[in-house]
């Protein structure tokens, strides 16, 4: 059995027609036509898929394993705010209650967290990248282990965003997802960060670099297409968050 039909037979076991299964990626109708028609073998959005339909990301990739639905099983909230599952496959319901109120849920003995995906196209302002925001186009799910290895910081302060454009051509592709720390909200050392101009909305990841002599900071695009640095002090930039780790797809 190929991949495009692993994904039509969880489909229909979820009653769903294609273009409701399009609308929970963002994608079009005819891309998941393709997919199980078998038109297209390695979708880049496999993770994503199996997220949506509740199935085991390696059953759906290699047909390892059971084909069992995550949206059958019932979860379990435990009082220090995890929450348990007995099923071989993450959790897809009350995914909005687990990513904003919960820190981790454990899966057959494994830590888990989920945190919410968002599309930098679509957000601007101040607060977008929340996870109580009623609009991400979905979530990834994370090891506990992993998590706790790249950052401190309690996974609802997490987001990933997915970038657009060229700007930050070769760091970052258009495409690209990166995970964002939500708690740094000021400059703490060179690197990426998720900002917007103190007197606009449009969000972007550029390059933070403190000037030694004034103190300043450059913000650079690390694509030198796109001209000139800016230099600005700290308040007329409102930083969102700090890139601390990026997802590529290799093709």
């Amino acid at each position: 059995m190929t991949l495009g039909a692993r994904v039509r037979q969880c489909r229909l076991a979820l009653n769903w027609s294609q273009a409701e299964l399009a609308k929970r990626l963002d994608i079009k109708q005819q891309s998941i036509d393709q997919l199980e028609s078998g038109k297209v073998k390695s979708p880049r959005y496999v993770i994503e898929l199996a997220e949506a339909l509740g199935a085991p990301l390696e059953w759906l990739r290699h047909g390892k394993g059971e084909m069992r639905l995550s949206r059958t099983t019932p979860g379990v909230a435990r009082a220090d705010g995890s929450w348990v599952f007995e099923s071989s496959a993450a959790p897809t319901d009350d995914v909005a209650k687990l990513a904003a109120q919960s820190a981790f849920f454990d899966l057959n003995g494994e830590a888990y967290c989920l945190v919410p995906v968002y599309d930098a196209r679509a957000s601007a302002g101040p607060g977008v990248l929340n996870a109580d925001s009623p609009e991400p186009l979905f979530h990834n799910v994370f090891r506990k282990d992993w998590v706790k290895g790249v950052t401190a910081a309690d996974p609802t302060d997490l987001a990933v965003l997915r970038v657009a454009g060229d700007s930050m051509w070769d760091t970052l592709h258009d495409g690209d997802h990166i995970l964002v720390d939500r708690t740094t909200r000021r400059w703490v050392r060179d690197g990426l960060y998720v900002l917007r101009y103190s007197n606009e909305d449009e969000l972007m990841v550029k390059r933070l670099v403190r000037h030694p002599s004034s103190g300043l900071l450059i913000v650079r695009s690390d694509n030198r297409n796109y001209g000139s640095q800016l230099t600005l002090p700290d308040d007329e930039i409102a930083i969102e968050g700090r890139v601390i780790w990026l997802g590529r797809n290799l093709g």
